[in-house]
């Protein structure tokens, strides 16, 4: 690898991405969304022919994908948006490819697949040390595949190396020189693995062990963005730098760029709507704050000028620059069915891919996108055309469409996070790739540090549940897992919690007019109606102790059950309270209730403790 080429703060974010959990790490992008830095010179892929590139190199300047459908890797040009190479290695659906001096991997649920640079044929098959989605780094001294909730590092290379971390991590970042940073949210530590170490040298910075943040980097250092602190620290060598305040409210679920834009940090508020650009700087600026429309939404992956996004509801990627301003707006052609996934290539450019790997926009280090169809023919100069005669040969048969990808088991849940009450566990996640066959069940299960375990069964359309029954002062790791008609996808864990002992309640005032809000998020429809869900969120400065939220529905429309709340009807007006576990928001914390509805009419006049939602 080209070590003078290394960018500074590489680090894949999931998901989408494949992206988080509460308070252990993160995926970043819902939905089997990642996001990765590429480092060093990317390996020359065949051409249409099947040849290898002159020099039998990797062309650099780009990123590779893999095509699900043609079962090839891609290489695009990041500057043109064309592919210019390509090679024909198995993998599975869905697979990530990173890339090291002398190799490349294809990265599936159940094998890694390396193969040679200037061969481009396999070379051997690796077998994952966990049952999870890994975030690949490619940086100085990689590339790795980091295994959060398994604690796993793995650099590959001649000699593949599995370092222990000794717990699960959050996502990693990477400074320059080779040296990867790792928070360990369950003990408090922020960790050094240094280049081509075969082990984690120290944990020498001490963060708070119970609160909800990630690393990102601003320039070449790394900095701890702590969501229940609202603030924004930077990691020295030995210590944790002061804390600069955010300047506005966050949720746990926050979810913080990689890489900093234009040296502000840039916070998805995925409850709230919000892009939030914050200064890392002592005094800092005033936070430019983005509003953005309602959608489950992945990402957000930086270029180091603009920040990417894309709203999952409607498939579309939107940009934004530092200072808030949209840049751009594309849809995301979909072959067949399967999330979208975000990607940061070695040359900082983002590349969002659809489900099977068959189309990617490519976003500009200024926000501006360009598309390209991946496909199995290099683009190519326009030359003349070629004089013909009339007894020229006939034209070749057309080559036949490549055969779908048959249906298998889902994806790994996104986002999965936990976190304690009295006595409870509250486990929130997103969307599982249903790999062309829809998600029927969401299983979760728990294992305390006692070793005793648990398990519930909820419906496909499901997004969060409550555990209870569960002992204070226990340490509980929750999984999710999600099945269809093919079988159960791999499972994904949220960082360790705790429940403990509710304290004596301070009484409140009565709620402020105006202190919550409610935000509608629908979750599908099936053949005699349709579900819908209300984010009910404090924005005030006091804890809120109970809510009461009203809505209206046409005649021929009515509500079938409700989870989270009790209902009350009077003709066509529904009122909906809290449950005894649901009703206490603190300032900047949501709740959230669901609905599933028999027809076809929308709610009207909604209003959440009187005040419109």
């Amino acid at each position: 690898m080209d070590k003078g080429t290394t960018p500074a703060g590489a680090r894949l974010v999931a998901t989408t991405d494949k992206k988080p959990t509460g308070k252990g790490w993160r995926r970043r992008a819902p939905l089997a969304l990642f996001a990765f830095v590429c480092t060093g010179a990317l390996v020359a892929a065949l051409t249409g022919a099947g040849k290898p590139l002159p020099g039998g190199g990797f062309a650099a300047g780009g990123h590779w994908i893999y095509n699900s459908v043609l079962q090839e890797v891609f290489h695009v040009d990041g500057g043109t948006a064309n592919v210019d190479a390509h090679a024909p290695i198995p993998g599975d659906p869905g697979s990530q490819v990173v890339q090291g001096d002398t190799s490349g991997y294809v990265v599936g649920d159940s094998r890694i697949t390396q193969f040679g640079r200037s061969s481009l044929s396999v070379e051997r098959t690796i077998t994952p040390p966990a049952d999870e989605v890994p975030l690949g780094i490619q940086a100085a001294g990689g590339p790795y595949l980091v295994y959060r909730n398994a604690g796993k590092i793995v650099r590959l290379g001649d000699q593949p190396v599995t370092v222990s971390a000794g717990g699960a991590v959050g996502d990693p970042v990477v400074t320059a020189d080779g040296t990867l940073w790792l928070h360990r949210p369950g003990v408090g530590l922020i960790c050094k693995l240094p280049k081509h170490a075969g082990r984690i040298s120290s944990c020498p910075v001490a963060v708070p062990k119970d609160h909800d943040a990630a690393l990102t980097m601003v320039g070449d250092r790394p900095k701890f963005v702590d969501l229940t602190a609202r603030t924004v620290h930077a990691v020295d060598d030995s210590a944790l730098g002061a804390g600069v305040p955010l300047g506005v409210p966050v949720p746990p679920a926050a979810r913080p760029a990689a890489n900093d834009v234009g040296g502000r940090v840039a916070i998805l508020d995925p409850v709230g709507y919000q892009l939030i650009l914050a200064d890392p700087q002592n005094p800092a600026a005033k936070p430019v704050t983005v509003t953005l429309p309602p959608g489950e939404y992945g990402g957000p992956v930086s270029t180091g000028s603009a920040v990417a996004l894309v709203d999952l509801k409607t498939n579309t990627l939107l940009t934004y620059g530092s200072d808030g301003k949209r840049k751009d707006a594309k849809p995301i052609p979909q072959q067949q069915s399967g999330p979208p996934r975000l990607s940061r290539g070695e040359d900082n450019r983002v590349y969002v891919e659809n489900g099977t790997g068959t189309h990617v926009l490519v976003v500009g280090k200024e926000g501006k996108v360009q598309d390209t169809a991946v496909t199995g023919k290099p683009a190519t100069t326009p030359g003349p055309e070629p004089s013909r005669t009339p007894d020229a040969s006939p034209s070749p048969p057309a080559v036949p469409e490549p055969a779908p990808v048959p249906a298998s088991a889902p994806g790994a849940p996104a986002s999965v996070r936990a976190s304690a009450g009295d006595g409870l566990v509250t486990v929130t996640w997103g969307a599982a790739a249903d790999n062309r066959s829809p998600i029927t069940a969401y299983q979760v299960s728990w294992r305390a540090s006692t070793g005793a375990t648990g398990s519930t069964t909820v419906s496909g359309r499901s997004r969060q549940v409550r555990i209870g029954g569960l002992t204070n002062g226990i340490q509980y790791v929750v999984t999710v897992r999600a099945t269809n008609r093919k079988g159960t996808g791999p499972g994904v864990s949220a960082a360790p919690v705790t429940p403990v002992a509710a304290t004596a309640p301070v009484p409140s005032p009565a709620p402020t007019a105006g202190c919550l809000r409610a935000v509608l998020v629908e979750h599908g429809q099936w053949e005699t109606g349709y579900g819908i869900e209300y984010i009910v969120t404090n924005r005030c400065s006091t804890t809120v102790a109970s809510w009461k939220l009203e809505l209206d529905l046409p005649d021929g429309t009515t509500v079938k059950k409700s989870w989270n709340s009790t209902y009350t009807r009077n003709g066509q007006h529904y009122t909906f309270r809290n449950v005894d576990y649901s009703g206490d928001i603190q300032p900047g914390e949501s709740e959230d209730m669901g609905i599933n509805i028999d027809g076809f009419g929308r709610p009207s006049n909604c209003r959440i403790n009187g005040s419109p939602c």
